[in-house]
């Protein structure tokens, strides 16, 4: 049986809400899901799940690290081996996006799912093949329609600080919608 929690919600909230499933199982839930819908659907996403690394996160799960081993596959298409083979802006973009994507919907008091609306990334280094990427992420507001979270990208060995990003979404949707998923897992584009 679960134990009911009592969620922590922003201060504008009047009245705090109580869910039978605790945050931080939600969390656990929309990172398998999101694995297991992202291979069944051949998505985007598809390449990164099998490789990301869910670390921990706040019992409030107002924060979350993750971690990410960069591959040959990441590169950039002009990264030679002589230059140390830079991974792609890009494979760091859609990591920040589906992590922080998944904290914010594991942090909506109805559980809805969400989309971007506003994305920012500022690149302070480079990650390299063979390193692994370490992103710590925090919750900076959930209203009532908009999410905010900041995602720091770091170099787990030298802990060097690779980008900073952040990303609003807008939550849609039927409550508790963020853990349904399609009962098939079949693209609606197989052929």
């Amino acid at each position: 049986p679960q134990q009911p929690l009592l969620l922590l919600l922003p201060a504008d909230c009047p009245t705090p809400r109580v869910y039978t499933m605790s945050v931080a199982n939600r969390l656990r839930q929309l990172v398998t899901q999101y694995a297991q819908q992202s291979r069944a659907q051949n998505s985007f996403s598809a390449a990164v799940s099998k490789r990301l690394q869910f670390v921990n996160a706040a019992d409030n799960l107002r924060t979350s690290t993750f971690q990410f081993p960069l591959h040959q596959s990441d590169c950039h298409a002009f990264a030679m081996p002589t230059e140390g083979q830079t991974v792609h802006g890009g494979v760091i973009a859609l990591v920040v996006e589906d992590i922080t994507t998944m904290l914010l919907c594991a942090n909506d008091a109805r559980g809805r799912k969400a989309l971007t609306t506003d994305m920012n990334l500022s690149f302070l280094g480079v990650g390299k093949v063979g390193r692994t990427i370490q992103i710590e992420t925090e919750v900076l507001k959930v209203g009532s329609s908009l999410g905010v979270a900041e995602a720091k990208v770091s170099d787990v060995d030298t802990k060097k600080l690779l980008a900073i990003a952040r990303h609003t979404m807008m939550y849609v949707g039927e409550d508790g919608s963020s853990t349904q998923f399609s009962s098939s897992l079949n693209s609606v584009f197989d052929v």
